[in-house]
């Protein structure tokens, strides 16, 4: 079968032929931009995961942080309380009746010596 066209005389297989190659070209258009937005989606559902696993990371640091941080604070506090008490047991109040029971006698004239020229030791 023939078609007549202004242009003249055109076969059958003319047209077949231009049909198959215009629907190969939208095919391979088609499946370009199908690959893309496939790639995008694939894109966006990577990073996603690996911000999610990110962000679980790093509030799992925040949580370790905080309770380091406690334990820190409680840690200075009971420093404080043990110098406290050790100042407390060092005082006088304290030491001044443990003394008494020790039966020392107290030392009333101190000597100390002083030399008259500085001495340096030769070898």
């Amino acid at each position: 079968m023939s078609i007549y066209t202004r242009d003249g005389l055109i076969s059958k297989n003319m047209m077949i032929h231009s049909r198959q190659i215009k629907k190969q070209k939208t095919r391979s258009a088609s499946f370009s931009w199908k690959a893309i937005s496939m790639f995008l989606s694939l894109a966006c559902v990577v990073f996603g995961f690996v911000y999610l696993v990110g962000m679980n990371d790093l509030i799992v640091k925040g949580f370790a942080l905080k309770d380091l941080k406690s334990q820190a604070n409680m840690l200075a506090q009971e420093n404080q309380d043990l110098q406290a008490k050790a100042l407390t047991l060092q005082s006088y109040a304290v030491l001044s009746p443990r003394l008494k029971g020790l039966n020392m006698v107290q030392v009333d004239d101190v000597a100390y010596f002083i030399p008259q020229t500085p001495i340096v030791a030769k070898k």
